[in-house]
């Protein structure tokens, strides 16, 4: 039979072994010394919901959390013996894997648990043993990841609740390496997974990366690394405005003085008016987020407020230019109207990346292990940037873009990327570079008056659209009971019928 792995209790049938056990899980967890920090999490409903491949595996699950997952198993577990078997016999120490490789694990277990955001009630023998296979697949993975292999399942390596601690491979490793040899090569890991994310970065890295930029120390698992080469990979507003919904643009204000003065001009649109300032005033962003709700529709996605690449390029004549940097680097230069963006290459899998990285940051910003959210400002631009197709051909012209992914499928990935709502104290170097952005668009002639245009005049044109709106559903509900009942022309009513159907 399975067991099964849940950060609860399996059972409380008996407290006084819960008592038993709990004591010596107290006891254990004071004994640690240990300067590892939460660093691998169980995403919440809010992200799976919102695109569940991209953060729960289908292929492999690697970890105590998805170890034994019932629909993964079955297969997966074959797949994970096979590959031991391939890996460990150039070392020969198939009959003695228990106590070369499974025991030193159990005795990093307790500082292993540490790592995760959930304690799980299962044993240190156990938790060493997922830690023994998952751990020698992963090395696997990674050793074909490093030479350009195609994998089906390196998106589920890369999703943050099937990170595997560092320190566990490279207990693998140098057990391995010390019982084939007698020493072992500290570089190895390092070297493969600098290697590993040099391939399978979205972001592309100008110099050649080596070991030295990869403090193993420092590192937690592989998506640390990857976000860490991402993040310090350079040459070298507090709160970001969401980009308005319909009713957003919509001011109260104006709307009630139009409606007053229409009062005064002509007495009885007050009559109309007044129900329609009744209709404005009603909570709609709930109502329609319910709706969509009910009909299945995802909601809005939130963005930062700035226009899109089509729309600086060719209002704003703002030339977009790559820089050989990182996201640290992405810098607009007011005097040439140049905008500078680090290349993105952008595969089948940088969907999970991307968003694994920023959850990731997200859960460490959280935790206050990281002070800031460089990344995820970063994926925010992009997202804010990229509205449709004719967006994406502007950076891919430039060489901003590259990679095999369709324009249609990159236009679909950053609209379906909510901004994050976490904030910052202070104004990061990215969020000054986008209120520069945003001044010089606003500061351009014809951006001026299509702002004065929708201060002055987009109340009175909504209220129109609105009024048009509620009378064409008015007729038709008439014209739907003239379908029922013969309508007496002397009513009224005989008209409606002809205004409708007349061409």
């Amino acid at each position: 039979m399975v067991p099964s792995i849940s950060p609860f209790p399996s059972s409380i049938e008996d407290p006084h072994q819960w008592v038993i056990r709990i004591n010596k899980i107290f006891e254990t967890h004071l004994s640690i010394q240990t300067d590892l920090p939460n660093c691998i999490f169980q995403v919440p409903e809010s992200l799976t919901n919102e695109n569940r491949e991209c953060y729960v595996p289908s292929c492999i699950g690697l970890g105590p959390i998805h170890h034994f997952h019932t629909s993964l198993y079955s297969t997966q577990q074959q797949l994970k013996l096979t590959t031991a078997k391939t890996v460990l016999t150039p070392y020969k120490i198939a009959s003695d894997f228990t106590k070369i490789v499974v025991e030193s694990l159990e005795q990093l277990v307790p500082e292993v648990r540490c790592c995760y955001d959930a304690y799980f009630d299962v044993d240190d023998a156990t938790l060493a043993w997922i830690f023994a296979l998952d751990g020698v697949f992963l090395i696997d993975v990674l050793s074909k990841a490093s030479e350009g292999d195609s994998l089906e399942c390196f998106q589920d390596v890369v999703k943050v609740e099937n990170q595997i601690p560092l320190i566990v491979l490279i207990e693998i490793h140098t057990a391995l390496e010390e019982h084939s040899s007698g020493h072992c090569n500290n570089s190895f890991l390092s070297n493969l997974l600098v290697r590993v994310c040099e391939t399978r970065s979205p972001l592309k890295f100008s110099k050649r990366m080596s070991r030295l930029d990869l403090d193993m120390n420092n590192r937690f698992h592989l998506l640390d690394c990857m976000y860490h080469l991402i993040v310090n990979h350079n040459v070298a507003a507090k709160n970001q405005l969401l980009r308005p919904n319909f009713m957003d643009d919509v001011d109260l204000d104006d709307v009630e003085n139009a409606v007053q003065m229409a009062s005064e001009i002509c007495p009885g649109a007050n009559v109309i008016l007044q129900p329609l300032m009744i209709l404005l005033k009603l909570p709609w962003d709930k109502i329609m987020s319910l709706v969509k709700k009910i009909l299945g529709e995802n909601p809005a996605v939130l963005e930062i407020d700035i226009p899109s690449a089509s729309e600086l390029s060719r209002v704003a004549k703002i030339e977009f230019c790559m820089t050989p940097g990182g996201i640290r680097d992405v810098e607009f230069d007011e005097e040439t109207h140049t905008f500078y963006l680090p290349i993105l290459g952008l595969k089948s899998d940088s969907e999970v990346i991307l968003r694994n990285l920023v959850a990731y940051e997200g859960f460490m910003f959280k935790k206050g292990t990281f002070t800031n959210l460089d990344f995820t400002q970063y994926v925010d631009l992009m997202c804010g940037i990229i509205d449709s197709v004719k967006d994406v051909r502007v950076l891919r012209d430039k060489h901003i873009i590259e990679g095999d992914l369709d324009d249609d499928e990159i236009v679909k990935l950053f609209n379906g990327i909510s901004k994050s709502s976490l904030e910052t104290d202070g104004v990061s170097r990215l969020q000054k570079t986008v209120e520069r952005v945003n001044r010089y668009y606003g500061n351009v002639p014809r951006v001026k008056v299509y702002h004065f245009m929708k201060k002055y005049f987009l109340a009175w044109w909504k209220a129109i659209a609105i009024v048009f709106t509620l009378l064409n559903l008015m007729l038709l509900v008439v014209q739907g009971a003239c379908h029922v009942y013969v309508c007496d022309n002397g009513l009224g009513f005989g008209i409606v019928p002809l205004l409708l159907d007349s061409k």
